[in-house]
């Protein structure tokens, strides 16, 4: 007597097992807004911001978009994080001490533009800065080449400041909404 098992039953438990195994990707996987034709330098304020990013930021079809493009100005906000170190030594038993400073410096502003026009607007032009940009600054650790009271003493002064983080964001604004475009 042959054995004839259902190919059914042989392909269904792997067939459940791939559909789980999709659900759970799906479940979570995240959705991310790709702004891909978004330039900027942050040293001269120019740049460029595509016209599919600004729609993408304000939910506007292409129709929107060309009525709403005079009303539409950017600003940029950039943070640096920089690191400074030194060592102390212990005159009694050698014993050193690395310390470190970092500071976080917030610069923003206005970035001047322009809508680039072609038949109809494709983009934004970023041409600079508009005026001075703002610029704070915050400090965490103790101050600059400072050791421990007692027998420490300045064995290595800071170096220069190393830059340990970096980042520029241009933002779009209309009628006050402000979107982070990168």
């Amino acid at each position: 007597m042959q054995n004839h098992q259902n190919p059914i039953k042989k392909i269904a438990p792997v067939a459940v097992t791939a559909f789980v195994a999709a659900m759970l990707v799906g479940a979570f996987s995240f959705t991310t807004t790709a702004y891909a034709a978004v330039t900027f330098d942050p040293t001269t304020g120019q740049g460029f911001v595509g016209k599919g990013d600004v729609q993408i930021a304000f939910n506007w079809n292409n129709k929107q978009l060309q009525q709403n493009a005079p009303g539409v100005s950017f600003e940029f906000e950039s943070v640096t994080v920089t690191e400074r170190e030194w060592t102390c030594t212990n005159d009694r038993n050698q014993n050193e001490q690395l310390r470190e400073r970092e500071t976080t410096t917030t610069t923003t502003g206005l970035v001047d533009s322009i809508a680039r026009e072609r038949n109809q607007i494709t983009g934004f032009n970023l041409l600079g800065f508009d005026g001075e940009p703002t610029e704070s600054s915050t400090t965490d650790g103790p101050p600059l080449n400072s050791c421990p009271s007692g027998p420490w003493s300045l064995t290595t002064p800071a170096g220069d400041p190393e830059v340990i983080s970096e980042e520029s964001t241009v933002i779009a604004v209309f009628n006050g909404n402000e979107v982070a475009l990168n």
